[in-house]
């Protein structure tokens, strides 16, 4: 038995972690939510649920998708009240999502305002992880990256290295096992809707205009499939494009090698120190992103936002990748 204060991380099979250290937020591979026994050839392989989107992409638009019907279709006695009285009663409901949802479906009048709240909150909430430092660590890193050797969560987690003490990459590793994931605007979505289930019935509301309000908790049109995104590399100026040679634009689009956005940020954020996994291939420069800053935007958003000094790396990250797999398979 190890006496105390000795590390014994690599006495059992080296875990990896997806996190943000400065937000405190974390990644799960697993549906148990825990990630023990994560393999990395899964993970890199596409099997670890990881979604780039999810986490990066900045809305397209924040023109909101939700209108007023015409007519008088169930008008009643809520819908004469003044818009300062229907600010105060969402106001006091603001914070329980249940019962928001129940005067949303009251009439019309409180739907409308309702629904803006929603989109409003998917606005905010979007991108969770963007610009923010991630990194794709192994439990066996003895070194971090070093843009994060000087970052505040390395303090935070005790990561002053002592003669017996285990090394601050690895403090920061296991606090940031104990980090909460974020709440995607995905999730957000599906609470909504689950909510106006609970209210269907006892609401009467019209199947046909159930059918719409439905369509309208929808945050689809944050990311519309009829043009190119961009991942961004913030800390490098470097960009990897959706677009190009059989490349598609959407959202989970692969290239001709089978490249994705999940691919590229798994692959060039990963970091360990044991085993190396390839780092030493000529063909392959995986980690040299681990704790950068990242998003991702439509190209046309990139071209009027983005400024000066940016470089195209989309062809050398899909030669990379294409190695990545060879080295993992």
């Amino acid at each position: 038995m190890c006496p105390p204060g000795v590390d014994q991380t690599m006495r059992s099979s080296q875990q990896w972690l997806l996190y943000a250290p400065e937000l405190e937020q974390r990644h799960s591979f697993t549906k148990t939510d825990d990630g023990w026994g994560t393999k990395f050839t899964e993970i890199t392989s596409g099997n670890g649920n990881f979604d780039a989107w999810e986490m990066l992409a900045r809305p397209a638009s924040s023109a909101m998708k939700v209108h007023r019907v015409k007519g008088d279709c169930r008008r009643g006695r809520f819908d004469m009240l003044s818009n300062e009285l229907i600010d105060m009663v969402l106001e006091h409901v603001s914070e329980d999502p249940v019962d928001m949802m129940a005067v949303g479906l009251t009439c019309e009048g409180f739907w409308y305002p309702v629904s803006q709240h929603i989109h409003r909150s998917y606005l905010k909430n979007a991108a969770p992880w963007a610009n923010t430092k991630i990194i794709l660590q192994g439990s066996y890193s003895t070194k971090l990256p070093e843009t994060l050797v000087s970052s505040p969560a390395v303090g935070k987690a005790g990561g002053r290295n002592g003669s017996r003490m285990p090394p601050a990459a690895r403090k920061l590793f296991w606090a940031g096992w104990n980090f909460d994931a974020p709440k995607t605007v995905i999730q957000m979505e599906e609470q909504w809707r689950n909510v106006a289930e609970l209210h269907k019935e006892s609401s009467r509301i019209p199947q046909n205009r159930w059918s719409e309000m439905q369509q309208q908790l929808s945050c689809s049109y944050l990311l519309p499939r009829d043009q190119p995104w961009i991942l961004r590399n913030l800390t490098t100026k470097e960009v990897v494009s959706s677009e190009g040679p059989g490349r598609r634009r959407t959202r989970g689009g692969k290239s001709s090698t089978g490249m994705t956005f999940e691919n590229v940020l798994l692959m060039k954020t990963f970091w360990t120190t044991h085993p190396q996994y390839g780092l030493e291939d000529k063909e392959c420069h995986p980690c040299d992103w681990a704790g950068h800053c990242f998003d991702i935007v439509t190209e046309n958003f990139h071209n009027i936002e983005g400024g000066e000094g940016w470089r195209d790396v989309t062809a050398a990250v899909e030669k990379d990748v294409v190695a990545w797999k060879k080295i993992q398979s």
